[in-house]
């Protein structure tokens, strides 16, 4: 059997900032680098040409799939690694990619990519998770060069289809790369800079029109959607198309592995869950875990929402608990950040105290520090006030008076100390009455606070 040779090949426009350095990663490893340029009008055609790579030109047409199926098409080598400019191969792992090309079972190689949480953070900041953001996750970037392996989809590109082909006759597998990469294109301030997300947008929306069943494009367009506020439409827009994706993932063809559901599951539950239909995204979860059968922490958590939000406490608690048993562990979907340490324990907090138990509560809760402060101290308030200390609530309380924009939940609970204090509280709900169930960090104090006023 002939030694495997790699070809890199990857996609790029107006890239000079980030692509001398991830072609100098795979120096070595690579026998060949192919650039397909989409239209640059910076020097990163210069700095590819002057790297070795061969560069092809080929206009944009809002399709990402084409544009590497460009450079695959071209490519010589037994093997196949796709990099985004913004993301390199992490010093020394470079003989661990070759080992794996050398497996005759790789089909489908999946390496662990690593967030930069900022730019200027070194790749050792990022694996050691100094300057990361959230944890790292598998993603399919080696492959082997046969024909059945092309792209498909505008944006979010997959290589499902040509790889379920192959595994349904047998021919290898998927496996876990031990090579690192390291990706600087999540920093908020570069994707804020490069409109990346308003791209995405336009190009999802343009897929779902190509394929209304695709599932994993809509849960895509769904987080997107709420996390620009916009629930009422990513729970229609999700609605519309996770039926047709389970459908699809029930008949698909045998040997075929079922599509990704995590995200539009997840997503889709838990803005049914926000706009106050939690039997419905428990039943949306149910459908997601069928398909999911390796499970992900990213469901555990918003099941354990859904079932507080539909009275059973008893499986919101597992799915709780799920979710900080995965804590650390990688999967081939992103895990959403915090929701398998802080959020759910502060969300245990609160189930302990539907319970009655407010010595429960205070051991599970979190410290109030970092992010999740404000949201700890309204829980360590309500506790206080559990065990008849409204003086030391409103000490948690009173800190954050000059905080802009409070949430709904502040005002109840300074109203319920105050009024434990004899104290006047005019005012002090009229803000909580009229905000939307959105607003709210904890919906069970909209239902109980309000109710008692």
């Amino acid at each position: 059997m002939p030694s495997p040779t790699i070809s890199l090949c990857m996609i790029a426009r107006n890239e000079e900032a980030f692509l001398e350095d991830c072609l100098k990663s795979v120096q070595g490893v690579c026998h060949e680098l192919i650039v397909v340029d989409t239209g640059s009008t910076d020097r990163t055609q210069e700095i590819a040409r002057a790297a070795g790579a061969t560069v092809v030109e080929t206009p944009w047409t809002d399709d990402f799939a084409a544009a590497r199926n460009v450079g695959v098409e071209l490519a010589t080598g037994t093997h196949i690694l796709v990099l985004d400019a913004d993301e390199r191969l992490a010093p020394r792992m470079g003989p661990n990619l070759l080992e794996a090309a050398a497996n005759p079972d790789l089909v489908l190689g999946c390496l662990p990519l690593y967030n930069a949480s900022a730019m200027d953070a070194t790749p050792d900041e990022i694996l050691d998770g100094d300057k990361r953001l959230g944890q790292p996750v598998f993603v399919p970037r080696l492959f082997v060069n046969k024909p059945e392996m092309r792209f498909e989809r505008r944006v979010h590109e997959t290589l499902t289809r040509g790889f379920n082909e192959l595994q349904s006759r047998g021919v290898g597998q998927s496996i876990a790369v031990g090579a690192a990469l390291i990706h600087y294109g999540d920093v908020p301030s570069h994707r804020v800079d490069n409109a990346k997300d308003e791209r995405n947008e336009a190009l999802l929306r343009l897929s779902l029109n190509d394929d209304p069943s695709d599932g994993e494009v809509a849960g895509y367009l769904v987080v997107h959607l709420i996390k620009t506020g916009q629930q009422d439409e990513a729970l229609a827009v999700g609605e519309r198309h996770f039926g047709p994706f389970v459908r699809r993932n029930e008949t698909r063809p045998k040997g075929h592995l079922p599509e990704n559901m995590v995200r539009i599951g997840y997503s889709l539950g838990l803005v049914q869950s926000e706009l106050g239909e939690p039997k419905k995204a428990l039943e949306t979860l149910e459908d997601a875990n069928r398909f999911t059968p390796e499970g992900h922490p990213n469901l555990d958590y918003v099941e354990g929402l859904a079932a507080f939000g539909a009275g059973d406490l008893e499986r919101s608690e597992t799915a709780f608990r799920k979710a900080i048993a995965s804590h650390g562990k990688t999967f081939a979907q992103p895990v959403l950040p915090y929701i398998t340490n802080e959020l759910p324990r502060i969300k245990m907090a609160g189930l302990e105290l539907e319970r009655g138990r407010s010595e429960d509560a205070l051991a599970i809760l979190p410290p109030p520090t970092g992010k999740w402060r404000f949201a700890v101290d309204l829980v360590r308030a309500e506790i206080h006030l559990a065990q008849g200390q409204p003086a030391d609530a409103m000490e948690c309380l009173a800190k954050y008076v000059d905080l802009p924009r409070l949430a709904p939940d502040w005002h109840v609970l300074v109203h319920r100390a105050l009024t434990d204090l004899g104290q006047e509280t005019d005012g002090l709900l009229d803000a909580a009455k009229k905000a939307a169930r959105t607003e709210w960090l904890e919906h069970r104090r909209a239902e109980r606070g309000l109710a008692t006023t």
